[in-house]
């Protein structure tokens, strides 16, 4: 059976009340109270019951996520950033995810509501493209930050990675590499952040003066088998691509393998660049170049931001829209 509050106080001799009292760190109880109630909650392995004690406080002290995947080496990275504050602040999280499916994000923010979350930090999916069901959160007067993807029209903190730069950067890498044929496989077209990689690609082709050819771009399904588009793309290897920028790293390993098999070496033939700069990259052979832009210090910066706006703290206009810097990881791919 679970260890009570009433276990702990007649394992001390002392009233429940105390022991209570001396978890929640009122000032009334002493320092040397509060520390022996916490060695015997401890040694007893007492854990505390939040459903019963948010009943009591009106509080469910609990901070809901969600992200489009759990497993993605990126949001994975932001959730432990996201934990470290959020239990430094005393409270527990909520991790769900909508798999890139609009209707599933429905759900979940309506999961997340019936548990009482006291915020959100929200990432929203690929799909997604109208954007009444947030007005749920608002309704219910439940704060939340965007992590990543963006909704427009809510004036809401946002953290963002500064992915604009992060593909012109890419580009200018392949660039300054010699490469004079550079493609681009795209995320989801109606993504914010495929947009923004996009553009980035655009502008370094602008900025060095290089051609433009709309058949070097593809926006696509990340989720998608990406063989027969990567195999349209480098038929000829004379007049096709002799590099690439990818929308994530999982897409450019897709590519790397897909070019191996077609005859072609990376980075001789095709040079490639992804983005992420997740554990993929030192997996696949050649090791992965590509973009970083600190997932963890978002997490931080995104859980700051919530408990900020939960304890109605003033949040400077220059730090409420926060977006983080990239740069490129050079590795063999692009050598």
């Amino acid at each position: 059976m679970a260890v009570t509050i009433k276990d702990i106080a007649n394992a001390l001799r002392i009233s429940p009340s105390t022991v209570s009292r001396a978890l929640n760190d009122h000032p009334n109880i002493s320092e040397e109270t509060k520390k022996v109630v916490s060695e015997k909650a401890k040694e007893m392995k007492y854990q505390t019951n939040f459903i019963a004690a948010g009943l009591r406080t009106k509080k469910s002290n609990s901070i809901g996520i969600l992200v489009p995947h759990i497993t993605s080496s990126f949001f994975a990275s932001a959730i432990d950033g996201i934990q470290k504050v959020v239990s430094d602040n005393g409270y527990f999280t909520i991790i769900c995810q909508s798999n890139e499916d609009y209707h599933n994000e429905i759900d979940q923010i309506r999961s997340l509501l019936s548990c009482k979350v006291e915020g959100v930090i929200l990432s929203l999916s690929s799909k997604t493209n109208e954007y009444d069901h947030l007005e749920m959160l608002e309704a219910y007067d439940t704060p939340f930050v965007f992590f990543d993807r963006i909704a427009p029209g809510f004036d809401m903190p946002t953290v963002e990675a500064n992915d604009f730069t992060g593909g012109f950067q890419a580009v200018e890498h392949l660039i300054k590499r010699g490469r004079k044929r550079i493609a681009h496989l795209g995320g989801p077209g109606l993504l914010g952040i495929s947009k923004s990689r996009y553009e980035g690609y655009m502008e370094a082709l602008k900025t060095y003066d290089y051609e433009i050819n709309e058949d070097y771009v593809v926006f696509t399904d990340p989720d998608k088998d990406h063989g027969e588009i990567i195999e349209k793309m480098f038929a000829d290897p004379k007049k096709g691509p002799d590099a690439l920028f990818t929308f994530s790293d999982e897409l450019a390993v897709e590519a790397i393998l897909k070019l191996k098999s077609m005859g072609l070496n990376v980075p001789r033939d095709v040079s490639v660049v992804g983005f992420g700069n997740s554990n993929l990259c030192e997996i696949v052979e050649p090791h992965l170049t590509s973009v970083t832009h600190e997932p963890i210090e978002m997490g931080e910066a995104a859980a700051d931001l919530l408990f900020k706006v939960i304890h109605n703290k003033h949040i400077p206009p220059h730090l409420k829209n926060r977006k983080f810097d990239s740069r490129v990881i050079i590795r063999d791919s692009s050598r």
